[in-house]
């Protein structure tokens, strides 16, 4: 079956290219597509992480594709993408210059039948039909190694052109050249060197990436008259949201900065408030870490594309870390008439009865308050649900209005409470442990020293929290759009107002630490340090309730390397911090072109030492290490 789908007819006989041992680690993982999951989560390195993740098909996972197109990946790698593609077109043809990654690739999606592989440089494969897409996903980049011309970019757009149908679209993820995170501190993703984009790749031969404007030029020089641009965050490799230039984040909405996969990282500013001041300022485009390019040729046709769709989605944003029965996509959609839903989506099958219970939720929630009301349920049917769009503005908004004035704020924070927590009088009941809260909240006791009556409600909505309510423009009405997790089994009725004052602070703190603790935050608005201290283990037992034991889905967390924060020390003019910069260009300048050798010389002595201490390890176990070998 793996053999089927391989077409060795322009395969040069060696690889070009590889990520060495570990792609047979790969290939070993790939043998039983069950067990990735589970590898992932016990893994820490990169390429583990890149290779395997289904995170990765975030950056496509909610377009749209017609059923009965056919779709052309160029550089399939190890397919991350290719099982995403074949269950969404009736073909895909896959090219990829590497036998090990593409055997990689054959064995992860035996399952599908309507994937075919072709080895080989893409300039040298002839094909012989046209597809309705095209991707170039972490691809177009390296269009140098790829294209032997002068002008390789443009050539491979010309090339990824020429076998489009009419109206066909191409698909171009690519980091941005002037991407935040690269001012912030990150090294270039490609060449693995501060700076290298920035300073427009001087003495880099084999790559480049480019800003939005070059892009889009580029694009239209080939003949893309229709470019529409997308912004996955953090970036187009692992993101967990997708904006669009019809749907752009405003200030708050950005609270993941890049975190550091491959390698230690620096950190010269706070990019969660770098990115607030580019979406107030409109830079945000600009300044994206990475761009998603729908590309097409608007011809005279009788080829309709994707019309039948008759509709756009604007944004998307994807919930993978949790375990398989809570993994959801929310997405924001225009229909030809411009009226905007909002839909969400099981991402798993076990995830359908989570879904299912959104209608259900909502009429527990309907019964409560005559202040707020949950957001209608347009439509339910099979794994989806869509609600109306609410046009208004969020509770969030107006209370940011007085994010730089302590006084001011609390009050549009109680006044934001006020409402959100305008309950019924028949709403509430006292508070009583069960069964089923011990399960959700893993708290195996729960005394608050009080002689007074722990209220709570019929029903509770866990997620209370500020960006959940909305105060709609044409009915001035105030909407619940989010009630994901609601429980009516009886929940104390201040861990809700915990949650809401906790999450908001830890989003702003970078604007409140300096002038307020989170305690003494918490104090502001009636939740006690006893309090804290209960609710906070509440919530660590709700999170391991959604994210499964200790967390374990949020898998990620075991990949990322070391950030070194240096921007602070130079914000704040740290002496000792200045001393150590100048002892270490005092060394530099001494060492001068010695420095490289010293370096190599304590790589070469740190290798040395890891054999050793292996060799020591198997002596402990002769038998084990005799095996290793004789498997090697």
């Amino acid at each position: 079956m793996v053999e089927e789908k391989l077409d060795l007819t322009y395969y040069s006989g060696e690889d070009l290219y590889s990520d060495g041992a570990v792609e047979d680690e790969l290939l070993e993982a790939v043998k039983n597509p069950s067990d990735i999951e589970r590898k992932l989560m016990e893994g820490s390195s990169w390429a583990h992480l890149y290779h395997l993740s289904n995170i990765r098909e975030n950056i496509l996972e909610w377009y749209d594709f017609n059923p009965e197109g056919e779709l052309l990946e160029i550089g399939s790698g190890c397919g991350a993408l290719s099982g995403l593609f074949c269950r969404k077109v009736k073909h895909v043809t896959a090219i990829e210059l590497s036998k090990k990654r593409s055997t990689i690739n054959a064995l992860r999606n035996k399952e599908y039948d309507n994937l075919t592989i072709m080895l080989g440089n893409f300039e040298d494969i002839r094909l012989t039909k046209k597809f309705d897409y095209v991707t170039l996903i972490g691809v177009f980049e390296y269009s140098i190694c790829y294209i032997n011309s002068e002008n390789p970019f443009t050539d491979m757009l010309n090339r990824a052109k020429s076998l489009l149908k009419p109206g066909g679209k191409l698909f171009i993820a690519i980091e941005n050249k002037y991407g935040l995170k690269y001012f912030a501190g990150a090294t270039e993703d490609h060449t693995g060197r501060c700076f290298d984009g920035l300073e427009n790749y001087v003495g880099v031969e084999r790559v480049r990436t480019f800003s939005r404007g070059t892009l889009l030029k580029m694009l239209k020089k080939a003949g893309f008259t229709d470019n529409e641009f997308y912004y996955p965050t953090a970036d187009y490799k692992l993101p967990d949201e997708i904006y669009s230039d019809r749907h752009l984040p405003s200030f708050g909405s950005i609270r993941k900065p890049c975190a550091a996969y491959d390698r230690e990282r620096y950190e010269l500013i706070n990019e969660n408030q770098a990115f607030d001041a580019l979406c107030e300022d409109g830079l945000f485009k600009e300044l994206a870490n990475s761009f998603l390019v729908v590309s097409s040729v608007q011809e005279e046709s009788d080829y309709t594309g994707d019309s039948y769709l008759q509709k756009t989605v604007e944004y998307a944003k994807y919930n993978r870390l949790r375990t398989p029965k809570y993994q959801i996509c929310t997405r924001i959609i225009t229909d030809k008439d411009g009226i905007k839903t909002v839909e969400k989506k099981a991402l798993r099958t076990e995830a359908e009865e989570h879904i299912r219970a959104l209608s259900d939720n909502r009429q527990k929630l309907l019964c409560l308050s005559d202040s707020v009301v949950p957001v209608e349920v347009l439509e339910q049917r099979g794994k989806t649900v869509s609600f109306p769009f609410i046009h208004g503005t969020g509770f969030v908004e107006n209370i940011n209005k007085n994010l730089f004035d302590l006084g001011k704020l609390k009050e549009s924070i109680e006044d934001a409470l006020a409402l959100m927590f305008d309950f019924k009088p028949d709403a509430y009941v006292d508070f009583v442990p069960t069964e089923a809260f011990f399960q959700v909240f893993g708290v195996e006791t729960f005394s608050l020293r009080t002689r007074q009556r722990i209220v709570s409600l019929k029903a509770s909505n866990i997620d209370t929290i500020f960006e959940n309510f909305i105060v709609g423009d044409l009915t001035g009405k105030c909407y619940i759009l989010d009630y994901e997790w609601v429980f009516d089994f009886p929940v104390p009725l201040d861990y809700l107002k915990y949650r809401t004052i906790y999450y908001y602070y830890s989003k702003y703190n970078a604007y409140l630490s300096d002038r307020v603790s989170e305690s003494a935050f918490l104090e502001e608005f009636g939740i006690t340090g006893e309090m804290a201290e209960q609710f906070a283990r509440m919530e660590n037992g709700f999170q391991q309730y959604v994210h499964g034991e200790h967390r374990k889905y949020i898998y990620t967390k075991n990949y990322e390397k070391p950030v070194h924060n240096i921007g602070k020390n130079l914000q704040m003019g740290e002496g000792w911090f200045r001393s150590v910069i100048s002892g270490l260009d005092e060394l530099n300048h001494t060492l001068g072109p010695h420095r490289r050798d010293l370096v190599t010389a304590r790589i070469v002595v740190r290798r040395k030492s890891e054999f050793w201490e292996k060799v020591k390890r198997n002596a402990k176990h002769p038998l084990r290490g005799l095996l290793k070998m004789l498997r090697k």
